[in-house]
C-alpha cells in the first residue's frame, strides 16, 4: 500500500512538472510573437535562440537529453558579463572575476558545476572570486605564451553535468611588458630576471627603460658583450640617450676597449658638455692608450666643470706623477686635503710622492696624519715603514711593519715587507716565518717561495731549498737561475745524477754563466762522464788557470801533448812571471821528448822561483837525456842542496858522477894516444 501510494506521488510530481513546462513554454510563445511583431529588426536573433532554447528545454525535460549549455553569466571587475563556449574570455593581471551561475537548458542548475583550470580551488568554483594576476603569474612562471605573443588561450572554464564535460569556455590571457617587468622586480634569481625582462623586450621592441634595465644586470654579472648589444640597441631606437651612452663607455672600459670608449665619450660629451664623467671616462682610456697628455686635459676639463669632483682630481693628480710633473700632482692632492672632509687617499698619495723624492719627513708627516684618522689603516703603518727606512731608521721601519702585519694578518705583500725588512737585519729566521705564512695564504706566491728558497740556500738548508725550488719551477720551468740553484743543492747533497740534469736544462734555458759550465763540468766528472766534462770546461770563458790546468793535465794524459801545451802557454799568459807555469810547460815538453824546449822552461821557472828542487830535478833529467851530464849533476845536486829526499837527486848524482869520469877518463886515453 505504501510502495503504491510512493508511486502514484512520483507520477503526480511528473505530471505537475510537465503541465508546469508546457505552461511555461506557452507563455513564452505567446511574448515572443508579440515581441516579433512590434520589434522583428532587432530580436530575430533573440527570437531564435528562444525557440531553439524552448526546444532544448522540453528534450531535457520530457525526453530526458542531456542539457544544452548556453552561457556563463560572470561578474568581471564589477560589471556583469556573460560568457559562451564561442566567445573568448580575456583576462589581464589587473582582472577580478567570479562565474555567478551556468545558463542551460537545467533551469534549476542542478548538478552543473563550474571549474577554472589553473586556479580552480575545489570541485565547484561557481561563487569563487578569481584574480587575473594569480593567472598570469603562473603562465609565466611556467614560460608558457603563444609564439612569443604575450598571449595564452591553453586555459578554460570547464562546465561539468553530473561529473560529465559539458561545454568549455576559452580564456584568452594577456601578458603585457609590465607583467614581465613587474615579475622580473620581485624575482631575486638573476637568471629568472634577465628571462622575464627578455620576454618584456619582445613584447615591446621600443621600451629603452626595459632595455637600460636588463643591460645594467649584465653589466653587473660582469657580461660586458651582452650589456653592450642592450645598450646599443637603446642607442638606435633613442641616439642621445646620455644614460645608455654612459653605461655604454663603462662597458667598453671594463672590456678594455679604449678606443670604442673613448668614441662613445665624445659622443656623450658632444650631447652633454658638461658631463663630468663623460671627460673623466675620456681621460680614463686616454690614460690606458698611454696618450697621458690628452688624459691630463680631459681630467682638467672635468675639474673646471666640478671642481670638487675629488676623484677626478685625485686621477689628474695620478696622471701629473706619470708624467714627473711633481710639484703640480701635489697640487691637486693638496687641494683635496684642504677642502674634503674624507682626504686620506690624497694624503696617503701626498705621502708616496714625498717617499718616491725622499722627502722623507714630509712624507711621514702625512702618513701619521692618515693613521691619526684611521689608527687601524695597515697601509698607512706598511708605508711609513718605508719612509723610515728611507732615513735609514730600520728599527721604526720593523716596529711599523709589525703593527701593519698585526692590523692586516693576512695581507702578503704586507708580511713579504715584513720578512724583507728582518733579512736586511739578518734575522734569517724571522723572515722565513713571515714567508711561510704568506705561503698558507696564498699557496702560488712566486717572491715568498723564492725568499724561501733562496733563504734556505744561503742558509746551507738544501732539501729544504730544493722543495721550494722545485715549486717554483712549477711556476717558471724555463728559469735558468731557478735550475741553476737546484743543480748546485742536489750536488752539495751528492745526487749528482739530478744535479747534472738540472745544469743542463739550465743551459738549455739560456744560461750562459761560466759557473755553470764549471759545475756541470765538475758534476760529470763526479759521474765518471770524464769527456762530457772536458767539453763543459772548453765552453768557459773566459778559462781561468784552474779550469787551463785541469784541460792541460787532461790532454796530457790523453797523450794530446799539443792541445796540453796550448793550455799551459794560456796558463803562462795568464801568470807570466808564476814558476810554476813554466815548470808545468817544460814537463809536457819533456814527456814529449822536446828536451830543448823543456830545458827552456825550466830555467825561466828557477829564474822565478830558485829554491822549486822539483824543477831542478826535472831539469837535470832533461840534460841527461841529452847527454850534458855535467850540467846535469849541476842541477841535480842544486835539487839535492835544497831536498836531501828528493828521490831523483840522491840516486842520479853518484851515477852522474861515474858517468863523468868515465868520460874524463875516455878524453885522458884518446888525447894519449
Amino acid at each position: 500500500m505504501t510502495n503504491r501510494r510512493i508511486r502514484d506521488d512520483k507520477q503526480n510530481k511528473e505530471r505537475s512538472a510537465i503541465v508546469s513546462v508546457m505552461v511555461w513554454c506557452t507563455v513564452v510563445i505567446i511574448l515572443v510573437s508579440v515581441l516579433i511583431y512590434f520589434f522583428r529588426p532587432q530580436i530575430l536573433k533573440t527570437f531564435s535562440f528562444q525557440v531553439n532554447r524552448v526546444k532544448n528545454t522540453f528534450s531535457y525535460y520530457i525526453l530526458q537529453s542531456k542539457p544544452h549549455f548556453y552561457y556563463l553569466e560572470m561578474e568581471k571587475n564589477g560589471k556583469d558579463i556573460r560568457a559562451s563556449a564561442e566567445e573568448v574570455l580575456e583576462i589581464t593581471y589587473r582582472d577580478e572575476f567570479v562565474v555567478k551561475s551556468v545558463v542551460s537548458d537545467s533551469l534549476t542548475g542542478k548538478y552543473m558545476t563550474v571549474k577554472i583550470e589553473v586556479l580552480g580551488k575545489g570541485g565547484n568554483d561557481r561563487g569563487v572570486l578569481f584574480r587575473g594576476i594569480d593567472l598570469v603569474n603562473k603562465i609565466m612562471l611556467h614560460g608558457a605564451m603563444n609564439h612569443g605573443a604575450g598571449t595564452n588561450s591553453d586555459y578554460k572554464i570547464l562546465v561539468n553535468y553530473k561529473n560529465e564535460l559539458l561545454a568549455t569556455v576559452p580564456i584568452l590571457v594577456v601578458i603585457t611588458p609590465q607583467d614581465w617587468l613587474r615579475y622580473a622586480k620581485d624575482s631575486t634569481n638573476v637568471k629568472v630576471q634577465i628571462e622575464y625582462l627578455k620576454k618584456a623586450i619582445v613584447l615591446n621592441k621600443e621600451d629603452t627603460g626595459v632595455r637600460k634595465l636588463l643591460a645594467g644586470i649584465y653589466l653587473r654579472l660582469g657580461r660586458f658583450d651582452d650589456a653592450i648589444v642592450q645598450y646599443n640597441d637603446v642607442l638606435a631606437i633613442k641616439p642621445d640617450d646620455t644614460v645608455a651612452l654612459g653605461e655604454l663607455t663603462k662597458c667598453y672600459i671594463r672590456k678594455k676597449e679604449y678606443d670604442s670608449a673613448m668614441e662613445t665619450s665624445r659622443k656623450l660629451i658632444k650631447i652633454s658638455p658638461r658631463d663630468v664623467e663623460a671627460y673623466a671616462s675620456l681621460g680614463y682610456s686616454l690614460e690606458e692608450k698611454g696618450r697621458w697628455d690628452q688624459a691630463i686635459e680631459s681630467y682638467l676639463q672635468a675639474v673646471k666643470i666640478d671642481p670638487d669632483n675629488y676623484p677626478v682630481r685625485f686621477k689628474l693628480g695620478d696622471a701629473y706623477v706619470h708624467k714627473k710633473k711633481i710639484n703640480l700632482a701635489i697640487e691637486q692632492y693638496q687641494y683635496i686635503v684642504e677642502h674634503s672632509s674624507n682626504a686620506d687617499a690624497a694624503r696617503i698619495a701626498l705621502g708616496d710622492v714625498y717617499l718616491k723624492t725622499k722627502k722623507y719627513n714630509d712624507a711621514i708627516k702625512y702618513y701619521k696624519e692618515v693613521i691619526k684618522n684611521q689608527p687601524k689603516f695597515a697601509v698607512a703603518y706598511a708605508n711609513l715603514a718605508f719612509a723610515y727606512a728611507g732615513k735609514g731608521k730600520f728599527q721604526e721601519e720593523l716596529d711599523n711593519l709589525k703593527k701593519a702585519v698585526e692590523l692586516s694578518p693576512d695581507e702578503p705583500t704586507i708580511r713579504f715587507n715584513l720578512g724583507v725588512a728582518y733579512e736586511r737585519r739578518k734575522l734569517d729566521a724571522e723572515a722565513i716565518k713571515e714567508y711561510e705564512h704568506i705561503l698558507k695564504i696564498k699557496p702560488d706566491d712566486y717572491d715568498a717561495t723564492k725568499r724561501l728558497a733562496d733563504l734556505f740556500f744561503k742558509n746551507k738548508k738544501f732539501d729544504q731549498a730544493i722543495k721550494y725550488y722545485e715549486k717554483l719551477l712549477v711556476l717558471s720551468p724555463k728559469n735558468s737561475s731557478i735550475l741553476a740553484n737546484l743543480g748546485f743543492a742536489y750536488g752539495e747533497l751528492k745526487n749528482y745524477k739530478a744535479s747534472a740534469e738540472n745544469y743542463e736544462k739550465a743551459i738549455a734555458a739560456g744560461g750562459k754563466s761560466s759557473n755553470l759550465h764549471y759545475n756541470l763540468a765538475y758534476t760529470y766528472g763526479k759521474l765518471g762522464r770524464e769527456k762530457d766534462s772536458i767539453a763543459e770546461y772548453e765552453k768557459i770563458s773566459p778559462l781561468t788557470k784552474g779550469v787551463l790546468t785541469i784541460l792541460g793535465q787532461y790532454y796530457l794524459k790523453e797523450k794530446k801533448y799539443d792541445q796540453a801545451i796550448k793550455y799551459y802557454k794560456k796558463i803562462i799568459a795568464l801568470e807570466p812571471k808564476k814558476a810554476a807555469s813554466y815548470a808545468s810547460l817544460g814537463y809536457v815538453y819533456s814527456v814529449r821528448a822536446d828536451w830543448n824546449k823543456a830545458i827552456d822552461n825550466y830555467l825561466i821557472a828557477l829564474k822565478y822561483d830558485r829554491e822549486d828542487d822539483e824543477v831542478y830535478a826535472n831539469l837535470g833529467e832533461a840534460y841527461e837525456k841529452k847527454g850534458l851530464y855535467k850540467e846535469a849533476l849541476k842541477a841535480y845536486t842544486s835539487a839535492y842542496e835544497i831536498n836531501p829526499e828528493t828521490p831523483r837527486a840522491a840516486k842520479r848524482i853518484p851515477k852522474l858522477k861515474i858517468l863523468l869520469l868515465q868520460q874524463k877518463s875516455q878524453k885522458t886515453d884518446k888525447e894519449k894516444k
